[in-house]
């Protein structure tokens, strides 16, 4: 790289990072470098210049930061500077999320209902039946709706590549419900979140506090106890990885399915 300066290595890393992204994930790579020049002692000095000692001082100072956000930091370093090519990323440790059983969803969703405003019941079940982000389902549009399938145009998801969501049991009964709300409008969710109401109906149901992408954990879990493989569940959520998240994931529950499977076999 020559006399190529930190700060300009680093701007053309998020530049040619960013070649056909979304601009929100243009945003956050910009986000990510700035982080880095606001805490590097000079960030004029050339690349091939800096030491692993300073490497090792920063990545200590940055350490405060999210797993995610410091693996980005990481990622960036490792593009930029030579003595920072073997730095590793911190391990993601995934979150533990609520499993409600069937009476404990039944439970929500019927306090859900009863609330005065909103439409949150619905909401809620559209998200538990598609497994959708609540970014996603906030922006799909009827025109993205089929028969038996919902095409998510890449511009609605996060890795920016579109998807199709088979139409599983109970999510016509829900669409038919939410058309008779939304009317002629474009989108198929009335509302863009029910936060409040879902904190609300939590508490009065009795069930941990939720998110809505707890529900998109709910998905997962009944497909994968369900029997459907985890490719496949990987292509309904938009993952890209094959299924090898998931796999990490929820290996316990496949291999439960996987010796019940097995008892049915007769040589």
């Amino acid at each position: 790289m020559g006399e190529l300066s930190l700060a300009t290595a680093l701007s053309q890393w998020s530049g040619f990072l960013s070649i056909g992204k979304r601009d929100r994930t243009k945003d956050y790579h910009r986000e990510i470098v700035a982080l880095i020049l606001r805490d590097w002692p000079d960030v004029n000095m050339p690349v091939d210049a800096i030491t692993p000692e300073q490497v090792i001082e920063f990545v200590q100072k940055v350490e405060r930061f999210s797993v995610s956000r410091f693996n980005a930091i990481v990622t960036a370093l490792r593009a930029t500077v030579p003595v920072a090519r073997k730095l590793k990323r911190r391990r993601v440790r995934l979150k533990d999320r609520v499993l409600l059983t069937e009476e404990q969803f039944a439970r929500l969703l019927a306090e859900l209902d009863r609330a005065y405003r909103g439409h949150g019941g619905l909401l809620i079940r559209f998200l538990a039946h598609t497994g959708l982000r609540i970014n996603e389902a906030r922006q799909l549009k009827w025109l993205d709706v089929h028969e038996k399938f919902l095409l998510l145009p890449g511009e609605i998801t996060k890795n920016g590549e579109p998807r199709a969501v088979p139409l599983i049991n109970g999510v016509r009964d829900t669409l038919e419900k939410l058309r008779a709300v939304t009317g002629q409008g474009e989108r198929v969710l009335p509302q863009a979140e029910c936060k409040t109401a879902l904190n609300s109906a939590c508490a009065r149901a009795g069930v941990p506090r939720l998110s809505h992408h707890d529900f998109r954990h709910l998905f997962t879990t009944r497909c994968v106890q369900s029997g459907v493989d985890i490719p496949t569940v990987a292509r309904w959520l938009g993952h890209l990885d094959g299924g090898a998240l998931l796999a990490r994931t929820y290996f316990h529950l496949a291999d439960e399915h996987s010796l019940l499977m097995a008892q049915k076999v007769r040589l």
